[in-house]
């Protein structure tokens, strides 16, 4: 199968940085490096959600395009040029795309699915190019008041009456400088209106990098997903974390978070 899981027990590898110490360069001036991928840094640890690494999609591909088909998600991407193209006949998600994986339902599991599959499917179309939300610098105050996370806040994304944490065990985004994070990460599901947790944190295989956040359309999945730079300035998409919103608070508005 083209494609790597990341599910309940899987880990992540993580890089030595001992080299760090050897040519004496400040840790503070390595994350705006690792940020862009330019040097390893030490990635995520342990995953409780359902995450993919999406080798079958080609270099270049910049946006992450989702779809459910009946209990199942749908996801794939597109390139620059695919982007342009689909964007210039008015119809978000029927043009050309990368291959398709689906995320069964039952077993949290993912498969590489045979050509065609994306446009049989009939539901409303996610698509996701940047960083939705707003990046967390260590804490989540709301008018004063510190809220308790699970490890230092990352990101804040809120769809409805639903916003999704991401905190982390290690470095998390400084200002100005990187909004690269490391350690082992959270998410957790706060009310929009209280602030109150809505679920228990769950650990997400993602770190290292700049992570970015995206909802599906239909607010059932909170996506964390990482790209990676290449040379000649292109970029490909690293590591998705799928964390299903198993809350009781209903789905009112449009997603609140550019």
């Amino acid at each position: 199968m083209n494609g790597e899981s990341r599910n309940t027990t899987g880990g992540f590898r993580t890089p030595t940085i001992s080299i760090i110490k050897r040519v004496n360069i400040p840790f503070l001036f390595l994350l705006p490096l690792a940020q862009f991928g330019c040097i390893p840094m030490p990635a995520g640890g342990a995953s409780d959600v359902p995450c993919l690494e999406p080798t079958a999609w080609p270099n270049g591909s910049t946006r992450l395009l989702t779809r459910q088909d009946g209990e199942n998600l749908l996801i794939t991407s597109q390139t620059s040029e695919q982007r342009s193209e689909d964007f210039d006949d008015g119809d978000l998600g029927d043009g050309e795309h990368g291959p398709t994986y689906r995320l069964d339902n039952s077993t949290n599991e993912f498969e590489l699915l045979d050509d065609g599959s994306w446009e049989n499917a009939l539901g409303e179309v996610t698509a996701c190019i940047g960083s939705g939300g707003g990046v967390l610098f260590g804490s989540y105050v709301v008018d004063g008041q510190q809220i308790p996370l699970q490890g230092r806040g990352v990101r804040v994304s809120g769809f409805g009456g639903v916003v999704g944490i991401l905190s982390a065990d290690g470095s998390v985004p400084i200002q100005f400088i990187s909004s690269a994070s490391t350690g082992q990460h959270y998410s957790q599901f706060f009310s929009a209106e209280d602030h109150s947790p809505l679920t228990e944190p769950v650990r997400v295989g993602v770190g290292g990098t700049d992570v970015s956040t995206c909802w599906t359309v239909d607010g059932r999945f909170l996506i964390y997903f990482q790209r990676v730079s290449l040379p000649e300035r292109e970029i490909r998409f690293d590591v998705l974390c799928f964390v299903e919103n198993t809350t009781e608070v209903t789905i009112e508005t449009e997603e609140v978070s550019p």
